[in-house]
């Protein structure tokens, strides 16, 4: 199976309050995508990757992954002013609609795992798309305007979606076409692909795969990282 790779760096990382774009910024001395990046190298062989980046931040993004194995396989594309469109510039690369299926992993969730994506791969047989959750924890209410309860959900049919999102290459080129025509915008990949009628399946997430967007991520990230965690994908 031939298995393509959307990385998404392609944010600027607004809620981190950082000056550098939070994917760039040094993990233990090391760019916080490389990581990421170096991490899936070692769990799959990619047929094709394409990195997203935020404008003006080509030149740190092909010199962080100037020394990377592999580098002659990843191709860069400047993103959109939001992930979407980020997505829909890298499904334009050539290179990926030669892939049986593809995967979309956001840059700054560094501890995704071997388990994880099998687990996924072992769907998508079935599914349009495979996708990993987590069931929530805490209650949840929706409100209005003003502060007040509207509605208690039900959390046992509630879950925090994650990445990496794995669709069928035919589905999520269908789909973002579909999204794009119709004027509509998903904050997940799995959003435009529900919306263009596909069956998306969630399975199991990690706890550990978190999505580094404050300074408290950011802290926890380097204490798993004393602890050793990225050594075990």
């Amino acid at each position: 199976m031939k298995i393509g790779l959307i990385l998404t760096a392609g944010g600027i990382g607004t809620r981190f309050n950082s000056k550098v774009p939070k994917q760039f910024l040094p993990l233990k001395g090391k760019p916080l995508m490389i990581y990421t990046l170096e991490n899936l190298l070692k769990i799959k062989d990619f047929n094709s990757i394409v990195i997203t980046y935020p404008i003006n931040w080509e030149n740190v993004l092909l010199e962080s992954i100037l020394n990377l194995p592999l580098k002659e396989k990843i191709e860069i594309v400047e993103g959109g002013p939001e992930r979407f469109y980020s997505i829909w510039n890298a499904l334009q690369k050539n290179s990926l609609k030669n892939s049986d299926i593809i995967i979309v992993h956001d840059a700054v969730r560094p501890f995704v795992t071997k388990d994880l994506i099998e687990r996924l791969i072992n769907h998508i047989k079935e599914y349009d798309g495979v996708v990993p959750g987590i069931k929530v924890k805490d209650t949840l209410k929706k409100v209005d305007e003003s502060g007040l309860v509207t509605l208690t959900e039900n959390r046992e049919k509630i879950f925090a979606i994650q990445t990496p999102q794995i669709f069928k290459t035919n589905v999520i080129y269908n789909a973002y076409r579909k999204s794009i025509e119709e004027g509509k915008i998903f904050s997940d990949d799995a959003g435009a692909v529900e919306f263009a009628g596909y069956k998306v399946k969630v399975v199991e997430g990690s706890e550990y795969n978190i999505k580094i967007t404050t300074s408290i991520d950011f802290s926890f990230a380097e204490f798993l990282l004393d602890k050793g965690f990225f050594n075990n994908p």
